[in-house]
């Protein structure tokens, strides 16, 4: 062993006990690396027992299982209405579209006296249904107006004034629950 030696500043100094820092300083990056990995090695296994364990604790059910074989479904509202359509002016219109399904089929009645009406039951559900009249006026005629009537309640009330004019009324008749 190598005695005690002082410094420059006038310390004494053990040359073996400061050999251990000297070593660290002189070894390689890679080996930094390779003591930083056999200490941690345990790492990729304690994330991969957490990502395990959450991946089992979210796919067994907690004890209530639902079969869906056994449910029956609900039954959706379905209702009938009384629907009336009305076109009020003077003279003759044009034409007169309206809905007469509940959804999306029109007819279409054209150069009819004015003072129109149409009656019709609508079958709606288990969505909305949807009632609408449009009509027009003839160069004639000052104003022209229509309303919705669903079961015997207004529903909807237009007017328009003007030589030419058009005029629409429309509503939406939503199932009668129960």
């Amino acid at each position: 062993m190598r005695e005690s030696q002082e410094s420059e500043i006038g310390v004494k100094v053990n040359p073996s006990a400061a050999e251990p820092e000297a070593r660290e300083a002189e070894r390689p990056p890679a080996e930094l690396a390779r003591r930083l990995a056999l200490r941690t090695w345990w790492l990729p296994w304690l994330f991969g027992a957490i990502a395990i364990g959450l991946v089992v604790v979210i796919a067994v059910p907690d004890g209530e299982s639902t079969d869906l074989g056994t449910r029956v479904p609900a039954e959706l509202p379905t209702s009938s209405h009384e629907v009336i359509y009305e076109v009020t002016g003077a003279g003759k219109s044009p034409e007169i579209k309206y809905i007469v399904d509940g959804v999306a089929q029109t007819e279409e009645v054209e150069g009819t006296q004015l003072q129109w009406r149409k009656e019709l039951t609508l079958e709606v559900g288990p969505g909305n249904g949807i009632v609408q009249i449009m009509a027009s006026n003839s160069g004639k005629a000052k104003e022209i107006s229509c309303s919705i009537k669903v079961d015997g309640d207004i529903a909807h009330r237009a007017k328009a004034t003007g030589e030419f004019s058009a005029v629409a009324c429309s509503s939406v008749i939503r199932p009668k629950s129960g």
